[in-house]
């Protein structure tokens, strides 16, 4: 029968480094066994743990050195406001002072930052570039959509306001893309709660070139004040909606619901147009045709 293998307790918590390794009794050998998953050069798994996001995220901390900072999609992945497709992982993207310079490893995009005084901070104990700072960046890499999409998920999260945004743009008025950012934050809404919302209300206001709706999110009701629900896009006079349908409008519970809602938002005078990802995507000019023919309506 072989020996069992050495596994020190310590070490199956989560990742650890090979000094830890060493330390906690394991010889070079014994760390290329089959009980260890080399995750980055000097950085080990057990090999019975779930290979996470977190895990992921942990291990590529314990791979760079001293200074290296949660930037980008990983800093809004932590903040809780961004999640990548099912089935793709979240992308390890770490940023460094400019005098520290850049140290990569495989799986993990670390790059040179010009950080500010006051633009890293503490969240949940992990240094991270602070909300305006991750926000300001992921803008000014995005195209003008995707910068206001951005700019919403930050504003709707509450984690930056547009004043402040439009501040900390314009006490750099030579970083890169900084008009780019501010033509994105004047088109930005804090009322939208997911980005196809944001999405489908550029396709009505800049690609249709229609009125910015009044109502995001906003309850309605009735002539008695009855509550009748809160479109995700909403004009008055005339009164009527839009609405983005996302996978869980699929679920027979939530249709079940979204029926009662829009019939009692009918009977009030108050239509809902509704529009998938393809419609946006797609079919563009259908939804500023049907806004259009909505707007022109009588009040």
């Amino acid at each position: 029968m072989a020996p069992r293998a050495f596994v020190p307790p310590e070490l199956t918590i989560g990742p650890f480094t090979r000094r830890t390794g060493l330390a906690a009794g394991l010889s070079p050998e014994q760390l290329r066994s089959r009980c260890w998953v080399r995750l980055f050069r000097d950085v080990y798994l057990h090999v019975a743990i779930p290979l996470t996001d977190k895990v992921r995220f942990e291990a590529a901390r314990l791979a760079l050195p001293p200074g290296a900072v949660a930037t980008d999609r990983t800093a809004a992945w932590l903040f809780g406001l961004w999640t990548p497709r099912p089935g793709t992982p979240v992308p390890m993207e770490f940023g460094a002072p400019r005098e520290r310079g850049a140290h990569s490893r495989a799986g993990v995009r670390s790059r040179r930052l010009t950080l500010d005084e006051g633009d890293v901070d503490l969240w949940n104990g992990v240094p991270v570039t602070t909300p305006e700072r991750t926000c300001f960046g992921l803008m000014a890499r995005a195209n003008a959509t995707e910068s206001v999409v951005w700019a919403d998920s930050f504003l709707h999260a509450g984690l930056v306001t547009r004043s402040g945004m439009t501040r900390y743009a314009d006490e750099r008025p030579r970083r890169p893309y900084v008009a780019h950012v501010r033509d994105a934050l004047a088109l930005s809404r804090p009322g939208a709660a997911s980005p196809m919302e944001t999405r489908l209300r550029l396709v009505v206001v800049v690609y249709g070139g229609l009125p910015e709706p009044p109502l995001l999110n906003e309850a309605v009701y009735d002539e008695k004040g009855n509550f009748l629900g809160k479109p995700d896009i909403g004009y008055l006079r005339p009164d009527f909606g839009l609405e983005y349908d996302g996978d869980y409008h699929r679920d027979p519970d939530q249709r079940a619901a979204d029926n009662v809602r829009e019939n009692g938002l009918v009977v009030a005078n108050f239509p809902l147009l509704r529009y998938g990802a393809y419609d946006v995507y797609q079919r563009p000019d259908r939804i500023v045709a049907e806004v259009s023919a909505m707007l022109r309506r009588a009040a």
